[in-house]
């Protein structure tokens, strides 16, 4: 072999390996979780209960079940964000039950003491465990609202892709995983991204009612992002939350119960959600 051959073979090995090794460390970054678990059921709030649920892939966990004791409820399944885990949104679960609305709260691989680590892959086998036990439970598409917020829209979106639900509701989301790299690594985002949660190109895609709520000084996902989702959706509402941040939301029990009201596909039960 050539001597410039052999070097050059290098070379490109070296760069192969250091790109493996950088996608391994984004996905360091891109999950940084909680370790706070679920309590027992009746400590997280009234009405709450715990479920086990087990993955395409084997993996045992958990996420919780708060009851609005209200009949035919609308339920909400929820994907929280990042730096936190499910057992952290007990408060909200406990508002959206007062207001009428049950309320599942997921949890993924490697946040709240689970076991695995977190991958786009893994994440969204999470979802889908307790979407399933959700259906074994006898709740149908019609009464179920997939609620992602941050890192969670990306598993709400893919899973409202695969099982449209009555409504999606998405909170500070972004485009995808490669454009919100671009902000720390510039052009080689894509390269370096192990995980995409591409929700521009899917969004155009979904068959359900979708509304989009976006702080408009969000310092961690542009607000830019959710306009952009918003253009590129088909019927899609987008609320701009003048003024918040990121982790600025302290009515969001609020805007999403008055997400569910306003939707037709519970004009039904509307006066007994008021």
């Amino acid at each position: 072999m050539p001597a410039k051959l052999g070097t050059a073979l290098s070379l490109l090995a070296l760069l192969a390996g250091l790109v493996f090794l950088l996608r391994l460390f984004s996905r360091f970054v891109a999950y940084p979780g909680s370790r706070v678990a679920f309590p027992a059921g009746e400590r997280l709030g009234p009405g709450a209960r715990i479920l086990d649920v087990t993955t395409s892939d084997g993996l045992a966990l958990k996420a919780a079940w708060v009851s609005s004791a209200v009949p035919q409820a609308p339920v909400v399944v929820y994907f929280h964000g990042n730096a936190e885990s499910a057992a952290q949104n007990g408060p909200l679960a406990v508002l959206l039950a007062a207001g009428g609305v049950d309320a599942v709260l997921a949890e993924y691989r490697g946040y709240g003491g689970m076991p695995g680590r977190p991958s786009e892959t893994g994440l969204v086998a999470d979802g889908a465990a307790v979407l399933g036990a959700v259906r074994a439970a006898g709740i149908p598409p019609g009464r179920t609202v997939l609620v992602g917020r941050s890192l969670g829209t990306g598993v709400a979106v893919e899973l409202a892709r695969l099982s449209p639900p009555a409504l999606l509701i998405l909170i500070s989301p972004y485009t995808s995983f490669a454009d919100l790299g671009r902000g720390l690594v510039g052009p080689l985002a894509p390269l370096l991204t192990a995980d995409r949660f591409d929700n521009l190109s899917k969004i155009g895609t979904l068959a359900c009612p979708v509304a989009i709520l976006h702080g408009t000084r969000d310092e961690v996902v542009p607000f830019g992002m959710g306009e952009r989702l918003a253009r590129a959706g088909k019927g899609l509402r987008f609320v701009p939350l003048e003024g918040r941040g990121h982790n600025d939301i302290p009515d969001l029990a609020a805007l999403l119960l008055a997400e569910i009201r306003r939707s037709d596909s519970f004009a039904s039960g509307r006066q007994r959600l008021e």
